[in-house]
């Protein structure tokens, strides 16, 4: 099972995150309510998704011998006016720099499989997934 815990660095709404493989990262929000020193949630969930999608895109570019030469994976989320402001579309547009000639139904393919079948933060956020949430007190 994958784990994060998320800890409130006690300066406005900052807080730390760490991975159970031990990285690290942070999120924030603009002011007033922070301090505008990290991404904001939102900004991350889309980074995840572009970063999973763009792994798993060089991995099966690389297996399928295309000549990649760059990879930059945009992400861009529509989010509802109203609170809690889902995203109710997300697009996802690779770039990719070649070196050489490219095989355009290979490359397809690798994208199609990149996103559909390889990155499970795609298929969380376009299938959904149950979320619980429970209270534990610090004595």
């Amino acid at each position: 099972m994958a784990k994060t815990t998320a800890r409130w660095s006690g300066q406005k709404v900052r807080f730390d995150i760490e991975a159970a493989s031990g990285h690290k990262a942070a999120i924030d929000e603009p002011p007033v309510f922070g301090d505008d020193s990290a991404m904001r949630p939102t900004e991350m969930l889309l980074g995840a998704l572009g970063g999973c999608t763009g792994l798993n895109a060089v991995l099966l570019l690389k297996k399928f011998k295309q000549p990649l030469r760059s990879l930059e994976v945009e992400v861009e989320g529509e989010q509802e006016k109203d609170w809690p402001r889902a995203f109710r579309q997300i697009d996802v547009t690779f770039h990719c720099g070649w070196e050489g000639k490219y095989d355009k139904e290979l490359v397809d393919r690798a994208l199609e499989l990149a996103c559909n079948r390889y990155c499970p933060i795609h298929a969380t956020l376009s299938r959904g997934a149950k979320i619980e949430h429970h209270r534990k007190d610090a004595h």
